[in-house]
Formats: C-alpha cells, sequence, structure tokens
C-alpha cells in the first residue's frame, strides 16, 4: 500500500499557483486590511467619546481588544504568507513580479500600526464627542473646496493626458478676481455689502424676469430648425418676434415692483435676495476670471504641445504654475488681501439652529460653511450632468477615447479641449471665492498649497475618474481634519498628512481609490 509523502514547498506553491490568483488575492488582503483599520479606528472613537455610553459597558471595550488582536494574528499570518510565496517565486526565477506582494504586504502591516497608534492615542487620551463632529464639518467643508479643484486636474487629464500643475494659480486669480468684485461692491455702498448688492439687485432682478418673458421656446424652435422655415408657424413667429420687446418691459416692470415690494413688506426675504444676487456676482467674477486666464493657458502654453511626449507639457505646466504667481506678485503687490471686511451680514454670525445630539452635546454649524458645501455640491452634479447628459460631454468623451477618429467623425476637438478647460477653470475660480469667504488670506502663492492638496486629491480618487475626485477631495479633507487628533499630533502635521497620503496612494495603490478609468469611460 502506497503511503503519500507530504508535499515539498516547491509543490505546495505549485499547486496553489494553479488553483488561485495569488497577485489578485494579495490585493484583497490589502483592500481589507485598509477597511478593518478603518473600521477599528472609527470604533474606537465611538467608544472614547461617548456614542456607546459614559462608561462604556464591559462589552464593547472587550470586542475592540478582541478585533485589535484578530487583526494582529490576521496581518502576521498574511505576512507569513506573504513571505514564503515570495521566496517561492524567487527560488523559481520565473517572471512573475515580487513588487505587488512585497507592496500589499507592507502596507497591511502599516495600517495595523496606524490603527493601533490611533487606538492607543484615543484610548489614553479621549476627546468628546462634540470635538469629532466639529473636526468633522471642518473636514466636510474643506473637502467640498478640493473636490471642486481636483476636478479640474481630473478633466484635463481625461483629455490630454497631462497634469495641469498651473491649476492652482488659475484659483488663485478666480480669487483676486472675487476680491475685486467684492469691494466694487463694498464701495458702490459705501463700505456696506448689502447697500451695493440692493443697488446691483435693482438691475440685475428686473432684466432676470424680463428675460424670462421673453418667448424662449420660438427662439429654441427657430435655432433647432434653422433654415426650415416652413415647420414654423410664420405668424406666430411674427407675433412673438414683435411682442419680444414688450414682454421684457412687462417682465422688468414685474421684477422691479416684486423687489420693491419684498424690501417694504418681507424685508428678511429681501435681505436673503439681495445677498444672493451679491453672492452669485463675486462668485462669478471670480469664475470668469479663471476662465480667461485657462483659455490664454491653454492656447499659449498648451496647445503646440499635445503630440509632444508627456514630459514636455508637463515642464510647461510647471513653468506656467511659476510665470503665474510672478505676474500676480506684480500685478496685485504681495500684500495679502481678505473677503473677511466684505463679508455680507448673514453669513457673519452661526446659523439660528445649531446640530443637537441630544446627551453628546450641540454643534455650532457657521452659514459660511452651509454656503461652501450646498454649492460644491451643486456645482458637481452640474458638471456630473454636463459630461453625462449634453452634447459636450459627448464630445468630451469622445475626444478622451480617440482624438484623430472623433474628429473625423465630425468633433471639434480644440473646441472640446477649450471647453474642458473652461469647465475646470470655472469650478476652481469658485473655490477660490469659497476659500476667501471662509476666511483664507489671498497673495501670489495662495493657490500653489490647495493646487497641489488637489492634485493629491485627485490621485486618491483615480485620475481621470469625475466621481473619483470628488470621493478624493472629501477623502483628503477629512484625513487633513481628523487625522491630526486621531494619531496624537499636532494640527500643524496636517500638510504633512495630506502629502504623505499622495506618497502612499503612488506606492500602494496608483490607479486610486475608484481606479483610474479606462479609455473608453475617461472623463
Amino acid at each position: 500500500m502506497k503511503t503519500s509523502l507530504p508535499l515539498s514547498p516547491q509543490q505546495l506553491y505549485a499547486r496553489l499557483s494553479r488553483t488561485a490568483d495569488i497577485d489578485a488575492l494579495s490585493i484583497r488582503y490589502f483592500g481589507i486590511a485598509a477597511l478593518v483599520a478603518f473600521l477599528r479606528v472609527l470604533w474606537v472613537i465611538c467608544q472614547t467619546s461617548g456614542v456607546f455610553g459614559t462608561p462604556p459597558d464591559t462589552w464593547i471595550i472587550d470586542a475592540e481588544k478582541l478585533s485589535g488582536d484578530l487583526f494582529l494574528i490576521s496581518v502576521g499570518l498574511g505576512g507569513v504568507v506573504h513571505a514564503y510565496i515570495i521566496s517561492q517565486r524567487m527560488q523559481a526565477e520565473t517572471n512573475e513580479t515580487l513588487t505587488n506582494l512585497i507592496i500589499n504586504a507592507v502596507g497591511a502591516i502599516l495600517f495595523f500600526a496606524l490603527s493601533e497608534r490611533a487606538a492607543q492615542v484615543l484610548t489614553d487620551d479621549p476627546e468628546p464627542f462634540i470635538t469629532w463632529a466639529g473636526l468633522l464639518r471642518d473636514g466636510v467643508t474643506l473637502g467640498a473646496v478640493y473636490a471642486l479643484i481636483a476636478l479640474g486636474y481630473t478633466l484635463v487629464y481625461g483629455i490630454l493626458f497631462m497634469i495641469n500643475f498651473a491649476h492652482g494659480e488659475v484659483m488663485m486669480f478666480g480669487a483676486y478676481g472675487g476680491w475685486f468684485a467684492l469691494m466694487l461692491l463694498l464701495d458702490d455702498g459705501q463700505q456696506s455689502f448689502e447697500t451695493g448688492a440692493a443697488s446691483l439687485a435693482v438691475l440685475v432682478v428686473p432684466i432676470v424676469v424680463g428675460v424670462l418673458f421673453l418667448p424662449l421656446e420660438d427662439i429654441v424652435a427657430r435655432m433647432q430648425t434653422g433654415r426650415r422655415q416652413a415647420q414654423l408657424s410664420e405668424p406666430r413667429w411674427m407675433f412673438s418676434l414683435l411682442s419680444m420687446p414688450v414682454r421684457a418691459l412687462m417682465g422688468g416692470v414685474i421684477g422691479y415692483g416684486a423687489l420693491v415690494g419684498l424690501g417694504q413688506f418681507a424685508p428678511h426675504i429681501y435681505l436673503l435676495v439681495i445677498t444672493i444676487v451679491g453672492l452669485l456676482f463675486v462668485t462669478f467674477s471670480g469664475m470668469l476670471v479663471s476662465i480667461f486666464v485657462a483659455i490664454i493657458l491653454e492656447r499659449v502654453a498648451y496647445r503646440r504641445f499635445r503630440k509632444a511626449p508627456r514630459l514636455t507639457p508637463l515642464i510647461t505646466a510647471i513653468g506656467a504654475s511659476i510665470f503665474l504667481q510672478q505676474v500676480a506678485l506684480r500685478m496685485f503687490g504681495s500684500n495679502r488681501k481678505t473677503y473677511i471686511q466684505g463679508r455680507p451680514e448673514i453669513l457673519s454670525d452661526p446659523l439660528n439652529f445649531q446640530l443637537d445630539f441630544g446627551r453628546l452635546g450641540v454643534v455650532p454649524v457657521s452659514k459660511t460653511g452651509v454656503v461652501i458645501i450646498v454649492t460644491s455640491l451643486g456645482l458637481m452634479a452640474l458638471l456630473y450632468f454636463i459630461v453625462q447628459r449634453t452634447k459636450l460631454g459627448r464630445g468630451m468623451r469622445a475626444v478622451a477615447e480617440d482624438k484623430d477618429t472623433s474628429a473625423l467623425m465630425g468633433t471639434n476637438v480644440d473646441r472640446v479641449i477649450v471647453m474642458t478647460f473652461i469647465l475646470g477653470a470655472a469650478l476652481a475660480g469658485a473655490a477660490g471665492v469659497m476659500l476667501g469667504f471662509r476666511g483664507d488670506q489671498i497673495y501670489y502663492r495662495f493657490g500653489f498649497t490647495p493646487g497641489l492638496k488637489a492634485f493629491t486629491a485627485a490621485v486618491l480618487g483615480g485620475i481621470g475618474n469625475v466621481p473619483g475626485a470628488m470621493l478624493g477631495g472629501f477623502f483628503l479633507g477629512l484625513a487633513e481634519a481628523l487625522g491630526p487628533t486621531a494619531l496624537g499630533i499636532g494640527s500643524e502635521w496636517k500638510n504633512v498628512i495630506a502629502f504623505s497620503l499622495l506618497v502612499l496612494i503612488i506606492i500602494f495603490r496608483p490607479t486610486g481609490l475608484l481606479g483610474e478609468v479606462a479609455s473608453e469611460k475617461k472623463v
């Protein structure tokens, strides 16, 4: 009777290679370790901040300790398995790479070390729930701004496969444009934002309402049919054309009357309306300045290098960044400018309501933060709609997939690329104005650090991936806000955390959290 001999290490590795995708399992091991580390830190935060009660039940503390022990055992066993597979591959002298295995094993150990550090810090020096809620609020606000700027990076990369390192300076010029628009309102209103905004609203609101009274349906039909006038009802069109001045005048009178009526009978609504008009004026001014700078940048610096090796436009972008900084220094000087003196009255104080978490406490929420988050989410949703549902978006996706083929199919490649720069610059300009109202000081190097962090956010989410840029922005904002407290270090280390994330994500997951989008789905 034959006895089965135990398998040698080489035979065991050969059988394992035939039955499983070792590299895929290694990546999954890394991802599970990252998820478990995050959940463990979140559990400790809830445990030490009083979410589970003060003091928490014994089983909650025991569960956290048991999860830490199991995490340590799983990471240790995974490390042993990885070491065994690496040694067998080295002996086999095959073409299989060792890099991914080493990176995934080291990454899992790093995540365990970070979670262990956070658990120890939070246990020894617990923070109340209100502190974490406030940090979460600040992280979401900052992340919304990072996401807006990161979308500009990811749009340009999706079309041209280049990193526009001058995008931060485009945002900086938008912040200056918003500041000058704000100063114009203040000068017109004798240093009162509300007075200047009211003067502007008297002109803008009647015009907007008058435009809404125009026969837009006939104008659209005229544009769609072109020369096929037979499809239009000529008498109806002539009647609409002749009635345009009357309808516009009627709309203007109604808009002006409504504004005056609100001022007399509903002053709170009137104040809200004129404040919105003033804020939109400042924001649109910043966006227009950023768009103007981006168009010049694309036309002068980037267009001629589209077919050059990738290093050439990269160096050009870095040079353009330095050039724009020096231009801003010569134009606006080195003095720092701030939006604080022109902040609207309704944004100056905390909200009338606060987030009440019962026994855990109350978290104040500023109006500026709410406006930043809501505006950012609205702009992101608008951009996503443009990319996915409009003719321009289809053109952008076609150019991202194949410029030459899309040009043969009738797509104006130059126009699509310019529109891509315009969309990214508009979002960056809005982000610059938001940072100004948040309290940041504007100067010639104002865009450098936020630009790099937004690039980090784009890489975190997956460069070229629009949803990934949004996710990466919020993830980076939360990491900056929560990381120093969780690791027991000062807030001055937040930049170190942000750029360490960039290095780590490039090493451990170069395609980002959501992965780099394939060519047919770029942008």
